[in-house]
């Protein structure tokens, strides 16, 4: 008994220390556990917007006779950080141009329009998270804006419109039309006055100074050089004064020197009439005007009429 008593005291008492080493040792393990925090951060970097489906229209673009045209233009732009980046806190840029000149060129009115007015349309930009929104600009050409079809000097060329789009961080990009349209060809004129031969005598013929009076101003109203058709209808009245009785030419001659004979038939005459370049200086080309009364005319008035048709002009 007393062996077996001393044993477990023996036991009992070499447990306490190593219970205390245990706790220790945890007590240990705890204090040396710190607390801590660490930062986060990140760039959101600006997304270059972008522009798609330019699209021009009417194709192919017919000027309008002696005034202007309405060019439509549309696009497409998006901006994945927002599309008010462009729309409200940026800019867009569109331009109207022959593609010989570029989107760089100057403004001019025979083949570059810049800045052109633009307005949301459709699909518009609702700010927020949305991306995207379309545009439409319209551009106002003029008659003589030069051409680009087959038979204009700069076939080999398109109407092109490029429209560009900065976002609030200044990165930008642009587009064009993928399928640019042709700017036709418009042949055209107006005439101004009628051909006033006054009162004469019959068998007399318009003097050099008559001539000088009895005028008509023929205007260029299209994009490209003309000649003309010239016909006219035999004068009636107490009797009749035959067509070929009128002579004309482009420069003030006496009356047996007048260049050309009216005819009853259309018949092409070489007047080369340039295009104009400015809506405020109009392209003209005066023709002088004689006749010859026959001999034994019937007093009394007379009329008719001249018809002058715009055609190409090859010169």
């Amino acid at each position: 008994m007393r062996s077996t008593l001393s044993l477990l005291l023996k036991v009992y008492i070499f447990a306490i220390p190593l219970a205390l080493l245990l706790v220790g040792g945890l007590l240990m393990l705890t204090n040396t556990i710190l607390a801590g925090t660490s930062s986060t951060s990140v760039t959101v970097q600006g997304a270059v917007p972008t522009v798609t489906v330019v699209n021009i229209s009417p194709d192919p673009i017919i000027p309008t006779e002696n005034a202007t045209t309405s060019i439509t233009i549309t696009a497409t732009i998006s901006d994945s950080n927002g599309c008010d980046d462009v729309f409200t806190s940026g800019t867009i840029a569109v331009a109207l141009y022959r593609s010989g000149v570029g989107a760089s060129c100057s403004v001019d009115d025979n083949n570059c329009y810049q800045n052109i007015t633009w307005a949301e349309v459709g699909n518009t930009c609702g700010g927020g998270a949305d991306t995207s929104g379309d545009m439409v600009a319209t551009a106002t050409i003029w008659y003589f804006t030069e051409a680009t079809d087959a038979s204009s000097t700069y076939s080999g060329e398109t109407w092109q419109a490029q429209v560009k789009a900065v976002d609030e961080s200044n990165a930008s990009s642009t587009a064009t039309d993928a399928s640019p349209p042709e700017l036709n060809s418009v042949y055209a004129l107006t005439v101004d006055s009628a051909i006033a031969y006054g009162s004469m005598s019959a068998d007399a013929t318009s003097t050099l100074s008559e001539i000088g009076q009895s005028t008509t101003t023929v205007t260029n109203t299209g994009n490209y050089k003309i000649d003309t058709e010239v016909s006219g209808t035999d004068m009636t009245g107490s009797g009749t004064i035959i067509a070929s009785k009128q002579k004309y030419a482009t420069s003030l001659l006496g009356y047996e020197s007048l260049t050309y004979t009216l005819s009853t038939s259309a018949t092409a005459r070489d007047l080369n009439i340039v295009k104009a370049t400015s809506s405020s200086t109009p392209s003209t080309q005066d023709t002088y005007w004689g006749i010859s009364i026959p001999s034994a005319q019937a007093e009394g008035g007379y009329s008719g009429t001249n018809t002058f048709t715009a055609i190409y002009s090859a010169d």
